[in-house]
């Protein structure tokens, strides 16, 4: 899914972080400081949770007109590493955990649960991936 907000901040994680469960919330604020480190103005150009984990990928950016691929494989590196990161993170509490499906046979899903969480009831999974700004 991607999104067009309007605003720079809109364009950031942390606009992204209440989409998602708080066990991600360290692992969305690291991510964060590292592409902000790169580039205070870094833009998402998606965010989204698929098969149990996140999917992130930054805007391109192009520096006197020219494509700046340094800056597109170290945005890729920090992307990349939060990706797996979720794929071994609760989503509800961050301990520990893996992906896990979960329905009722009209409704399954696949989320990254500890064994703790995996076994507290949740009606319907989150509606992960949608901008609180476009909401």
């Amino acid at each position: 899914m991607t999104t067009d907000p309007t605003l720079t901040s809109e364009q950031q994680i942390p606009a992204w972080t209440s989409t998602v469960g708080p066990g991600w919330a360290a692992l969305l604020d690291r991510l964060h400081r590292g592409l902000s480190a790169l580039d205070p103005a870094y833009r998402i150009e998606e965010f989204t949770t698929r098969l149990g984990g996140l999917r992130i990928t930054v805007a391109d950016r192009f520096e006197d007109g020219e494509f700046d691929g340094e800056f597109a494989d170290r945005t890729t590196a920090l992307t990349d590493a939060a990706m797996v990161a979720s794929e071994h993170t609760c989503e509800d509490c961050g301990a520990p955990g893996r992906i896990r499906f979960r329905g009722d046979g009209a409704v399954t899903w696949m989320r990254c649960l500890c064994d703790e969480c995996r076994t507290r009831p949740r009606a319907i999974a989150p509606a992960a991936g949608r901008c609180p700004a476009s909401s």
